[in-house]
């Protein structure tokens, strides 16, 4: 179904008592020298680390969105006055594999890992032995080292999206809320948090159906919803049963998942039955670059990518979730590195991201601080907690804004414990 993230990673992601603490309180061929000293002039290295080309989920346009990026920092003039070289090491879906570019990124002593997706794990703990910062990683990995790791920055909170889903719901309409979940202990968590989530706009949640990960028909929980009077529903399963339930649901109950784990082009063969679909997502619509300037810049570097030849920069391909994740990744390395006083360095670009406590990104996201860990055990790493909502057009066959409004994960749920 094409490039996303699957509820399988962002319910490992959601580690612990997550909700619980809450409420209680292969790549490239060069070298260089990233633990060492980088003279002036000289070239410094970033690497993505992304699955391409195999019969699992890849994130081509990820790359694409990294070297676009990259093209517009050496236009600029490069990182703090050094060229920048980007290495892609393809994690192939491949546990091995992933360690294997972390080692390499060891190796070719990287200033820093951007836009980083795995789902095995192991990654971050070699980054972290080495002192190289991992830059706006997907946060899906299995161990959570991702969301724990203190070299680790995290900016798409998609782990979230069930304290989130009830406000989009609320904000389309929808007065009664239901949910639909796998019987999983791993979900558990994602539906805790939905009910925060419901309990902050008050709109409980009833009823929550809970299915078998086997389930092949879905007509007894939709009848389930619509019989409960539900015209909401938060949606924690996976991507072919969420299809399942929305176009089942069609008109008759609005649904809300995570951006990035839906494909829009499986959703446009639902038709209009999918118009009631909102999704929760960590950055503007790519259609709102009249009102993001840096939105825009990062369109116009994709296209001066796709001119280049590269054919993943290609706009059928950019996405919102994954396209400007690894975009902005590099934005953070450039803007972050530009303010290190003497050599660059990872470890002396991780001591400067460890000293940045109002990074400007354009508004793309909230300014960040990255001295401010979150509360929630075992995802201290995720900077950004502030979501937007979205909703699929079938007209257009595209996401579109559902608002201007802006939710922040970590607030719903402290509000949901108030």
């Amino acid at each position: 179904m094409g490039r996303r993230y699957g509820l399988r990673w962002l319910a490992a992601a959601v580690l612990g008592a997550v909700l619980a603490g809450t409420l209680a309180a292969c790549g490239g061929d060069s070298d260089g020298e990233a633990t060492g000293t980088s003279s002036a002039g000289s070239t410094v290295k970033l690497m993505i680390i992304a699955p391409v080309g195999t019969s699992g989920t890849n994130y081509p346009e990820m790359v694409a969105a990294a070297r676009a990026a990259v093209r517009g920092v050496n236009a600029r003039g490069g990182i703090a006055g050094h060229r920048v070289e980007l290495v892609h090491c393809n994690e192939k879906n491949d546990a091995a594999v992933a360690r294997k570019c972390a080692q390499q990124a060891v190796d070719q002593h990287v200033l820093a890992v951007v836009g980083e997706v795995s789902g095995s794990g192991g990654i971050m703990p070699i980054l972290e032995n080495a002192g190289i910062p991992s830059i706006g990683s997907a946060g899906i990995s299995a161990d959570g080292s991702e969301l724990s790791s203190p070299i680790s920055y995290v900016i798409s909170p998609l782990a979230l999206y069930p304290a989130v889903c009830p406000s989009l719901l609320a904000k389309a309409g929808a007065t009664r809320l239901g949910l639909v979940g796998y019987d999983l202990s791993a979900s558990d968590r994602l539906i805790i948090m939905a009910e925060g989530g419901a309990k902050a706009v008050n709109r409980p949640i009833n009823p929550k159906i809970r299915i078998p990960i086997t389930t092949s028909d879905f007509t007894p929980a939709i009848s389930q919803l619509t019989r409960s009077g539900a015209d909401g529903a938060v949606l924690v399963v996976f991507d072919q049963a969420a299809y399942a339930v929305i176009s089942q649901a069609g008109q008759r109950v609005r649904t809300c998942h995570a951006a990035g784990t839906l494909s829009p082009k499986y959703l446009s063969t639902l038709g209009p039955a999918a118009d009631n679909l909102v999704v929760a997502t960590a950055f503007p619509e790519l259609s709102q670059a009249g009102q993001f300037p840096e939105v825009a810049r990062m369109i116009s570097e994709l296209d001066a990518e796709q001119a280049g030849g590269d054919a993943d920069a290609a706009p059928a391909l950019r996405t919102t979730t994954t396209t400007t994740g690894a975009w902005l990744s590099v934005q953070i390395a450039e803007k972050v590195g530009n303010k290190v006083s003497g050599p660059l360095t990872a470890r002396t670009l991780l001591d400067q991201l460890n000293r940045t406590t109002d990074l400007d990104l354009g508004g793309i996201v909230p300014r960040l601080n990255l001295t401010a860990t979150t509360p929630i055990p075992g995802a201290e790493r995720i900077f950004n907690t502030t979501l937007r909502g979205a909703r699929w057009d079938s007209a257009s066959k595209s996401f579109v804004p559902l608002g201007p409004e802006t939710y922040s994960g970590l607030d719903i749920l402290r509000r949901a414990a108030s």
